[in-house]
């Protein structure tokens, strides 16, 4: 056998193993999962956050099933916090810097918010309200931007990825999940 049929060989081997193990990361979500993602407005977001998760996976019950998507959603938060922070400081122009510093003020309201979503789940309160709430904050952050849309937004994609999980959370605690 040849340098270039090893090398073809240990590419098909390769190319095998990992398409056997996209095959098992799906046929391992399980039914409340899957549950939670075809009833919910964000399917997709959904089952890339969810899906693949194994705490979300062993979860058998609503109430785990969100506290779970709540840890990863305020672990995507603070992730987020951390780069408007960053940015911030380092912004040298003026008008910038004082717009990422209002942002950074609606992400820093976001954290009381956060512990407002969890304390809802803990006494089975209204999620929908406990959503409201930070969603406020976050889509403060996200209007500077539409106000002043040539402005450069650092945070779009990080602000649709936390409002999508908010989204994602509200979905959980309201839909049927048989």
């Amino acid at each position: 056998m040849g340098t270039s049929s090893s090398i073809s060989l240990i590419f098909i081997i390769l190319l095998s193993v990992d398409l056997f193990g996209s095959t098992l990361r799906v046929s391992a979500t399980t039914r409340l999962v899957k549950n939670a993602c075809n009833f919910c407005e964000v399917k997709d977001f959904c089952y890339n956050v969810l899906g693949e998760n194994l705490e979300a996976n062993r979860a058998t019950t609503r109430y785990t099933l969100e506290d779970v998507t709540i840890k990863l959603a305020y672990s995507n938060y603070t992730n987020i916090q951390r780069k408007v922070i960053t940015i911030t400081e380092n912004e040298v122009n003026p008008t910038l810097k004082q717009m990422y510093e209002q942002c950074l003020h609606d992400y820093v309201l976001l954290k009381s918010a956060f512990d407002f979503i969890v304390q809802t789940l803990v006494t089975n309160g209204d999620m929908g309200e406990a959503i409201e709430g930070a969603r406020t904050h976050l889509f403060a952050c996200m209007a500077l931007f539409t106000q002043a849309p040539t402005s450069p937004n650092p945070f779009a994609q990080d602000n649709d990825n936390l409002a999508k999980f908010l989204e994602l959370i509200r979905d959980i605690a309201y839909i049927p999940l048989i």
